[in-house]
């Protein structure tokens, strides 16, 4: 009984071939891929500035006197030589009358005297006297006009008044504050950009202003200035340049992001999905000829449109994975599927698509 037993348990499996183990094992990931190829990358630098007035000055007085008159309105834009202030000026006006008089008497001295020269009644030396007085009397006029225009506080180009801060009746000083004045068209745009984008640092280059205020604006501007050296504590060049406001709707202090491009070079670029991170840097997966990932350092560059320039550790030709990096591994072996045409959703691949799927 025993061995008719052991037969039975023996016989089934010497029919055919003995059934095997399943070996597939897991399933081939399925990735994008991308083929590097070299392509323009515009050069473009976003940098922080400031605006601020294109001239800008306190007005003082330039002698002791009471203020007369405003002859402004706070916050009105002026031109150059406009009055501001009116000074007293009751003493400069005698004291011109004075000397416009004693101008008139020389004058008619000195025609007397020429005429009675011309007859040799009177002397050369009596000529030349008479003339001289004559000059001086000119002079002295024209100082008490230079003395009059003292009391006339007019604005050194055109601009926009700030707050005043005298009243009329105060007495003033050359060193007090009158009035403050900012010329706000254009304006001048201060900043300062690093020495890799010297490139920018070119008169006449163009650049664009956005500030806070209006972020739907952009305002062009162009550079004037270049400082002449690199400031060494921070390695970065003094930029400066001119921003057109014919609105008046920038002011002075305010920020601004300056955007400039700064030229085209050839370049490799990667999708951000591509880039993988570990404690020793950025890495991409890259495949050979039969598909099998390994890992390559890269050195990342600029970024624009959510791709990555690669300065170094890739080449072009190298297909690298752009979707489905969290599945790879080192020297495993992947299934390339097709990325989504130009116009699909840009919706991220399904799991599907991605996902295990058959070897």
């Amino acid at each position: 009984m025993l061995a008719a037993l052991w037969l039975a348990l023996w016989l089934p499996g010497c029919d055919g071939a003995a059934e095997k183990p399943d070996r597939s094992g897991p399933p081939v990931p399925a990735v994008e891929v991308i083929q590097l190829a070299s392509e323009p990358l515009l050069d473009v630098v976003d940098l922080l500035g400031e605006l601020q007035a294109s001239e800008s000055v306190v007005v003082n007085s330039e002698i002791a006197a009471v203020i007369e008159s405003v002859q402004f309105e706070e916050g009105q834009r002026v031109e150059a030589g406009v009055e501001l202030f009116r000074l007293r000026d009751r003493e400069e006006q005698a004291r011109l009358a004075e000397a416009q008089a004693r101008l008139a008497l020389a004058s008619e001295e000195f025609e007397r005297t020429r005429r009675l020269a011309d007859r040799n009644v009177a002397a050369a030396a009596q000529i030349d006297r008479t003339r001289a007085e004559l000059e001086v009397a000119k002079a002295v006029v024209m100082l008490r006009r230079a003395e009059l225009e003292r009391t006339r506080v007019r604005a050194p180009f055109d601009g926009q008044t700030g707050a005043r801060l005298v009243s009329p009746g105060a007495r003033v000083t050359p060193d007090d504050p009158l009035v403050r004045i900012d010329a706000m068209d254009p304006l001048r745009l201060v900043f300062t950009i690093p020495e890799w984008a010297f490139p920018l640092a070119r008169i006449g280059a163009a650049f664009e202003v956005h500030v806070a205020a209006y972020p739907d604006r952009r305002f062009p501007g162009a550079i004037d200035f270049v400082a002449p050296n690199v400031e060494s504590a921070t390695r970065r060049i003094l930029i400066k340049g001119r921003v057109p406001n014919p609105d008046g709707v920038l002011l002075p202090g305010m920020f601004a992001q300056v955007t400039s491009d700064i030229g085209a070079r050839d370049a490799l670029l990667v999708p951000e999905e591509a880039l993988v991170n570990d404690p020793d840097g950025v890495f991409v997966w890259r495949l050979d000829g039969e598909d099998n990932a390994e890992r390559a350092r890269i050195e990342i560059g600029a970024r624009q449109s959510g791709r990555v320039e690669v300065r170094s550790g890739l080449a072009a030709g190298d297909r690298i994975v752009s979707a489905g990096t969290h599945k790879v591994r080192d020297g495993s072996k992947v299934r390339v599927v097709p990325a989504p045409a130009v116009g699909e959703t840009d919706a991220p691949p399904s799991a599907a698509a991605l996902g295990g799927g058959d070897a």
